[in-house]
């Protein structure tokens, strides 16, 4: 009786969700892209989110082969192209300035996990990424001058490094109009590239630890808990909340505090140092001294929700990316991304077997610029762990050992560096 109850309930389960399918088909799908009705909130925020999902299904499905970022951003221009409305993001009830808002607090959160001396360690990782970052310049400038002009090679160069702003300060002094959208452009669609070739350096790194871990050559593994005995050691500067008047608004409050003071402190700087910048360099100071908690995010139960706003807020500006500009666009961009490609690897990875790591590694870490940093950096290095890993020690190693360099080249792309070298080329070649 019990099994026949149970096949009824999944019977039912399944018709009801069939059901809720085609309602979102008609409603949500059919109804909106023939015009009848307009999309709304909670209707734009679904949409966004299946298709994150779908990314995932199939990142998982092919083992990472294909990433989920580059699924989902596949889908996002489909969505713009046919049905999507241009305001999608807003529609989905994410106002357009709390993304920024919200990576700034998600950097404060991966500056926590870092400890300082972690980060001194990334010396290494600091100088395959500039190396990468200089084989771009170098090699767009030089041979993109050539083959498609000096205007064009010097508006791409510095979005090809790996910066939004860095974009968005090139399109502002753009020559024509073509050359603000190949800004922009170049920008979007670098981690069509960049995110495969990452996952696919990344994997063969992964696969090669853990042969090593299995085979007994490598046999430590840093866990959480010595991180956490290491920093216990320190005295801490700050006076400690009371654990048991800690919660949800207090870990949120530690972090909003350290991003509005990492916005004063960009202000300070004048631009020069930026804000994504100071709030890595703030979570892990501010961790380190007592004044925030180590993965902060996570305690604060809001690590989920934040990184799905984060990540719809990146596919939404997928929107200028119409049919006709790929088409005009095409030639240009096929041309920068094979350079800049180039580029990284020629210089990355011979100063990375210099330094000592691994050519996977090293043009992973390289790709950091293609890929656009954070969060890219963080989800290609995650999901790399985690389809590798058989236990959890496994993707703790793996964790460990890939997430570091890449966020920290991540940050030195795409935060400070692209918008200095994105200076730099203003100066020289439209004064």
């Amino acid at each position: 009786m019990s099994k026949q109850m149970s096949f009824k309930n999944q019977v039912i389960g399944y018709i009801l969700l069939i059901l809720m399918i085609v309602s979102f088909l008609y409603f949500g799908v059919y109804q909106v892209a023939t015009g009848q009705v307009e999309m709304d909130t909670q209707t734009a925020f679904l949409t966004m989110l299946i298709l994150l999902i779908i990314g995932e299904v199939i990142s998982i499905a092919t083992k990472a082969f294909v990433p989920s970022m580059f699924i989902s951003a596949v889908l996002f221009v489909i969505g713009f192209w046919t049905y999507f409305p241009q305001d999608i993001l807003q529609l989905g009830g994410v106002a357009s300035n709390l993304p920024t808002f919200l990576v700034m607090m998600m950097v404060v959160h991966l500056g926590t996990m870092l400890n300082i001396k972690e980060l001194l360690d990334q010396w290494k990782t600091v100088i395959v990424t500039l190396a990468g970052m200089l084989g771009i310049l170098v090699v767009i400038l030089v041979v993109g001058s050539f083959l498609i002009g000096s205007e064009t090679a010097a508006i791409a160069a510095p979005p090809l490094t790996g910066g939004f702003v860095a974009a968005m300060m090139m399109q502002s002094i753009a020559p024509t109009e073509e050359l603000a959208i190949l800004a922009m452009t170049v920008y979007v669609l670098q981690g069509f590239v960049g995110y495969p070739l990452t996952s696919l350096c990344l994997k063969k790194e992964g696969k090669f630890i853990l042969k090593a871990y299995r085979e007994g050559k490598l046999t430590s593994i840093k866990t959480d808990a010595k991180v956490e005995q290491i920093d216990e050691k320190h005295t801490a500067l700050f006076p400690q909340i009371p654990e048991k008047f800690k919660s949800d608004f207090t870990h949120l409050f530690l972090m909003v505090v350290l991003a509005v003071m990492a916005g004063y402190l960009d202000n300070l700087s004048m631009g020069y140092v930026s804000k994504f910048v100071w709030a890595l360099l703030l979570g892990v100071f501010g961790s380190a001294f007592g004044f925030i908690d180590r993965n902060v995010l996570v305690r604060s139960r809001s690590m989920g929700f934040v990184y799905t706003l984060i990540m719809m807020f990146v596919f939404s500006q997928l929107k200028s990316v119409t049919p006709e500009t790929l088409v005009q666009l095409l030639k240009s961009f096929s041309v920068l991304i094979v350079l800049a490609t180039l580029g990284v690897a020629v210089f990355s990875i011979p100063v990375g077997k210099i330094l000592g790591l691994s050519v996977p590694m090293s043009f992973a870490i390289g790709l950091g610029t293609l890929a656009g940093g954070f969060p890219a950096s963080y989800t290609l290095s995650v999901e790399a762990a985690k389809v590798l890993s058989s236990n959890e020690e496994e993707y703790k190693l793996l964790e460990e050992h890939m997430l570091p360099k890449t966020l920290v080249a991540g940050f030195v792309s795409a935060t400070s560096g692209s918008v200095l070298i994105a200076g730099i080329v203003m100066a020289i070649f439209f004064k």
